[in-house]
């Protein structure tokens, strides 16, 4: 959360400079603004004998777009989970492999008709995880009633497992269609 906070100021500020240098440069703030030099003739004289000025700035430019861009990444990544703690996680509870919980609700939902392959991540943090399942079914698939299924059954049995209420969840239907000549076909 802290991270978004910082990367909207960020944005905020960038986006207001980036506005008042634009308006400026349109004659908003008077037209011997607008028509006013970047750089003074002292600054010109300075940058003109130092021949290494540019350069650096054009690194340093390229080191803030390289850092803006690995930020921006990392706040788009979710991390999973390795460990999930059972029950109340803030009183130093009993840990377990994520792998074991997504193993068990990616049986469950292979047993239900229509279910093709399954597939079940856990994200986010100790205090507040959620689950990811991905369900590859047939084209024929109900998927009301499967959605209905992992909702009320699979889910619960491991809210119910792990003692976490708390646990949210999203599942993600993909389809395959059988084509008459018997290839294979996502939608």
């Amino acid at each position: 959360m802290r991270n978004r906070v910082w990367l909207a100021l960020t944005g905020l500020i960038l986006l207001a400079a980036g506005g008042t240098a634009v308006a400026g440069g349109l004659g908003a703030f008077g037209r011997a603004h607008a028509d006013r030099p970047l750089f003074t003739a002292v600054m010109s004289r300075w940058v003109s004998a130092h021949g290494w000025f540019w350069p650096s700035v054009a690194t340093g430019a390229c080191t803030v777009a390289v850092l803006g861009c690995g930020w921006l990444t990392a706040q788009v990544r979710s991390r999973s989970l390795r460990r999930l703690a059972l029950g109340d996680a803030t009183s130093g509870a009993t840990r377990m492999a994520a792998r074991v919980a997504t193993r068990a609700v990616t049986a469950d939902v292979m047993s239900y008709p229509g279910v093709r392959r399954a597939r079940a991540r856990l994200a986010g943090s100790a205090r507040r995880p959620r689950i990811t399942v991905r369900v590859t079914c047939d084209d024929q698939a109900d998927l009301g009633e499967l959605g209905r299924r992992i909702r009320d059954d699979a889910m619960v049995r491991l809210r119910t497992t792990l003692n976490r209420e708390d646990l949210g969840g999203v599942v993600d239907f993909r389809m395959i269609c059988d084509e008459p000549a018997g290839e294979r076909r996502v939608l």
